[in-house]
């Protein structure tokens, strides 16, 4: 499948996932107390770690197959390493389990009770991404927000609760649906065989996948290091604030993955120069669009979340962040994976994560604020995009790139700090157009022409 083909797959399927996550984002908190919504943001911040309990096992099979397509891989092969990963699973759950019982610890037991659904069904997300399954992938990553969409209507405007345990009860049951409902649709992918677990897969896949497993495990120690600062050192409230920012953040996801996801199995076929930059062009020019969903969002809590103040000035470093770690998400890390190059990635995602640890540390003692906690995030992302540049000097973008980069990054702070949504956004949009105008005109070229072709692709085949 195409580049640009899988992209519209994934994301269309984004769309979907932004219409939920709206309502997630901003009805949630606005009907729930600001104790409910915390101890609900908590859970979910928790089983973002359960990852790490496949020991690289994903990763491996994700490194092995990238590039190649899913009929050149034997399907005993699959089917045999899959029922291998479902037993592994199983074991590593049931001591999760008895561990969280003998430390008497509920939401530990509520997270145990979903490693095996989450990690079976990221598994096979793994897999089809790997292969460019785009259209199956797509089909994965809505199944479980819709779920929890359809829980939070029940709860919310039928029962009309605002009890977290009976949220995050309702959610460890949608995850065993959302695995039921994946297992059906692999079967009829496949049509099992008779197959038996092989310990090769056990040991091969862990073997190569462990540091890029460690590497991804501390991106995401690195994307939640903040909360947990916010949780233990600040307080519950400040943390509920900080969680609805970050919440209202991860709405630009709809946005990026479907560039990060297919750039994979892209980079792992494509890697000539003249592409990679080209891309990172694109990337940059649609990263510096998309940010401008933060001031609707501003206007929405000014007006309809009022409780939620708070949380805007921190809402505007996380996208200062976010907009900067786009192309470290979509670009860098992908070539690390294409290059094999999965020991490097471990070894910067360890120094981040450290680095990390201690900005935040020396942040926190000079404010004890959130606002300070999510700047030296934004450092933090900072750095982490000068240490990718500097590792692929083959593909390192032109002086104007990056002028137009951190032009962009002091324009939308400085608008955000303005005290009109409305003005603001104005400002940021002019600004940015004039200096698209000026610094990238060739890739806006290029991607008016590519979006001219899309359209016009898809008029003809509707006129057929």
């Amino acid at each position: 499948m195409s580049f640009k083909k899988g992209a519209m797959y994934v994301f269309f399927a984004n769309i979907i996932n932004l219409m939920i996550s709206l309502f997630t984002g901003f009805v949630l908190p606005k009907y729930l107390s600001v104790e409910t919504y915390a101890d609900i943001k908590l859970f979910q911040l928790y089983i973002t770690y359960v990852g790490i309990l496949h020991l690289g096992f994903s990763d491996g099979m994700y490194l092995r197959h990238g590039g190649k397509n899913i009929k050149e891989i034997e399907k005993k092969d699959i089917l045999s390493e899959f029922k291998t990963f479902k037993l592994f699973q199983v074991i590593v759950a049931i001591i999760a389990v008895a561990i969280s019982l003998i430390m008497q610890k509920k939401i530990l037991l509520y997270c145990s009770l979903v490693i095996f659904p989450i990690n079976v069904a990221n598994y096979l997300k793994s897999l089809y991404q790997s292969v460019g399954e785009f259209k199956r992938y797509s089909r994965f990553t809505y199944l479980n927000t819709m779920l929890i969409f359809i829980i939070n209507v029940i709860l919310l405007f039928i029962i009309k609760s605002n009890d977290a345990n009976l949220y995050i009860v309702l959610y460890v049951i949608a995850y065993f649906v959302y695995f039921t409902f994946i297992e059906i649709i692999n079967r009829k992918i496949f049509k099992p065989e008779k197959v038996d677990a092989d310990k090769k897969y056990l040991y091969e896949d862990i073997k190569s996948g462990f540091f890029l497993m460690i590497g991804n495990f501390c991106n995401v120690i690195f994307t939640s290091i903040d909360r947990i600062f916010v949780k233990y050192l600040i307080g519950k409230v400040e943390f509920a604030y900080y969680s609805f920012a970050v919440s209202i953040e991860n709405l630009m996801t709809v946005f990026i993955t479907p560039i990060s996801t297919v750039m994979y199995n892209y980079l792992c076929k494509n890697r000539e120069k003249e592409n990679v930059l080209r891309i990172k062009r694109i990337v940059l020019l649609f990263s510096s669009i998309i940010v401008a969903v933060v001031f609707p969002a501003k206007f929405v809590i000014e007006h309809w979340i009022e409780k939620y103040n708070s949380s805007i000035s921190v809402l505007f470093l996380l996208f200062a962040a976010q907009y900067i770690s786009i192309m470290v998400r979509c670009v860098h890390i992908n070539l690390y994976k294409a290059e094999k190059k999965q020991n490097r990635y471990f070894t910067i995602m360890s120094l981040i994560v450290i680095l990390s640890i201690i900005l935040n540390g020396v942040f926190f003692a000079i404010g004890r604020t959130m606002e300070m906690i999510a700047l030296a995030t934004l450092l933090t992302n900072i750095i982490w995009f000068v240490i990718g540049e500097l590792d692929f000097k083959n593909y390192r973008l032109k002086i104007k790139d990056y002028f137009y980069t951190f032009s962009i990054l002091i324009i939308f702070i400085l608008c955000g700090l303005t005290n009109s949504s409305v003005i603001g956004f104005v400002m940021y949009v002019a600004t940015t157009l004039i200096m698209i105008l000026l610094l990238m005109p060739e890739t806006l070229k290029y991607c008016t022409n590519e979006i001219c072709k899309i359209i016009k692709n898809h008029s003809n085949i509707r006129i057929k």
